[in-house]
């Protein structure tokens, strides 16, 4: 039992300092540093570590930090940009896949007037619709795949997509 405890003092010190504790928590791990000279210790041993990671100072180039920040903007706006494309594609192909929908039982009964026209068997007149359908919808997305490929090697990404 008293090990228990100790694990949830080493715990709870840690949830301390990165997400904080409820008042309940507080107060139990409050009254077992009281009680524990071990986990005090551990306790001061943690406050002088994370203290001293905070007085740490590392020399940094002016110029670095200015061209890190400006790739960061730069990065900020093509996201952006990225972002206003793809909604524009979001809204042409749900405009596409409404007007699609609503032209579809007109499609249907064209090919199988068609189909009956020609003589055609069913089969064939129905694979054609569902090719009519489908065509379009795939060579875009194609173009969208090789568009993207193209600009995420042409962003610094080589190591992602094969040549």
């Amino acid at each position: 039992m008293k090990g228990e405890s100790h694990e949830r003092t080493q715990k709870l010190l840690v949830a301390a300092r990165v997400e904080g504790l409820s008042a309940a928590d507080q107060a139990w791990l409050d009254s077992h540093l009281t009680a524990c000279a071990g986990c005090m210790a551990q306790a001061e041993s943690l406050e002088r570590a994370v203290a001293a990671l905070h007085s740490f100072q590392a020399p940094v180039n002016p110029a670095i930090v200015d061209e890190t920040r400006r790739r960061l903007h730069l990065r900020a706006q093509e996201l952006h940009e990225h972002e206003a494309r793809m909604r524009a594609l979001w809204v042409t192909c749900a405009l596409s896949w409404i007007l699609g929908a609503l032209s579809a039982p007109a499609l249907w009964w064209g090919f199988e007037w068609i189909g009956q026209r020609i003589d055609a068997p069913k089969a064939v007149w129905i694979t054609a619709f569902v090719l009519w359908w489908v065509t379009p919808a795939a060579v875009v997305g194609a173009v969208v795949a090789c568009h993207r490929s193209r600009g995420l090697r042409g962003n610094g990404h080589e190591g992602i997509l094969p040549r």
